[in-house]
């Protein structure tokens, strides 16, 4: 039964390994391609995001090897710097996630003061800094054991440790990160329920990159979330072991290297941009550039006002609350 899942994890993976490299070089072409993604402070924390989960579906081949092996053949070494790429790979993808969410609210709810390439480029670094400090602690006990039939494996720590650090992910890879997110978007849902001519102006650019963020956070949780679960159960004694138990754990294992797979395919198929510049590329047809100029919002608040005010009143255009001061909210996708 074990080589079963072996052969049955090694196909899935390989699958998972081919779209998402696909679907990452993808996203990676059309941000270093055009400019207006690389001037986006959304843009460039969704790059962070995919790099982090590129970082995961490259280390997927050595664990693919293991499978059909039904060993680990790459020594105790490689094996404490592929466990601590992992840790450091979904917590970078977290934070990062945690990232667009404080800047998606930002632009939001200060359209007339967009956050500073600068301050956005602090933000990317503490992501990936703070990532690597939280990876190093939760590794560094990584180490090889032996199982029957004299099979060698990889696992992220001594057994002693096990629960502990497997606590540990939930708090700092999943708890946190979700707290962060659903504080900036109850945060920014208060917002536009009291501001609703702002509501109106970026509703269509709201709702296209609310979905997709949507889809990013839902995906995380979906994909993290039951195998926290379940081994947290398994550690609390709730649930007992046995073959029930050892598919769904299989299941749930699945989920978890899926994920890097997933953001950068609701990229392309969500996001309007990205989608534009893909067909774009595809078919070679004629260019239909992402707003990223003033212009474009102008119109909106000045149709929006027009439409709010009473017929045959002027329409103010210096609405202090709107004022543009010379770039347009970050908030398209």
């Amino acid at each position: 039964m074990t080589f079963t899942y072996g052969i049955i994890f090694a196909s899935i993976c390989s699958g998972i390994v081919l779209v998402g490299v696909f679907a990452h070089t993808l996203v990676f072409y059309i941000f270093t391609k055009y400019v207006s993604f690389r001037k986006n402070r959304l843009d460039i924390l969704l790059v962070s995001m995919a790099v982090a989960d590129f970082i995961a579906l490259l280390l997927d081949p050595f664990l693919i090897v293991a499978a059909l092996r039904y060993t680990w053949p790459f020594g105790r070494f490689f094996c404490k710097i592929l466990q601590f790429l992992v840790a450091f790979s979904v917590a970078a993808s977290a934070y990062s996630l945690c990232a667009v969410s404080i800047t998606r609210a930002w632009v939001m709810m200060k359209p007339h003061r967009p956050p500073a390439m600068t301050l956005s480029m602090v933000l990317l670094v503490f992501v990936w800094v703070f990532s690597l400090a939280v990876a190093i602690p939760l590794r560094i006990n990584a180490t090889t054991g032996t199982g029957a039939h004299n099979t060698t494996f990889c696992v992220s720590g001594l057994y002693q440790h096990k629960y502990k650090t497997i606590l540990a992910q939930f708090v700092l890879f999943y708890l946190v990160p979700m707290l962060v997110i659903a504080y900036n978007y109850i945060r920014l849902a208060i917002f536009l329920l009291k501001s609703p001519m702002m509501s109106l102006v970026s509703s269509r650019n709201t709702r296209r990159a609310s979905i997709m963020i949507l889809f990013a956070t839902g995906s995380f949780s979906a994909c993290w979330l039951p195998s926290y679960v379940l081994q947290l159960c398994l550690y609390l004694g709730a649930c007992h072991g046995g073959q029930n138990w050892e598919m769904l754990f299989f299941g749930c294992t699945i989920l978890n290297y899926f994920y890097p797979c997933v953001n950068s395919v609701i990229y392309v198929l969500v996001a309007k941009r990205y989608r534009t510049w893909y067909w774009t590329l595809t078919f070679k047809s004629h260019k239909v550039h992402p707003r990223s100029s003033t212009r474009g919002l102008e119109q909106d608040i000045f149709s929006v006002r027009r439409k709010c005010a009473p017929q045959n009143a002027p329409v103010c255009t210096s609405c202090p609350q709107l004022k543009l001061t010379g770039e347009a909210p970050d908030h398209s996708f």
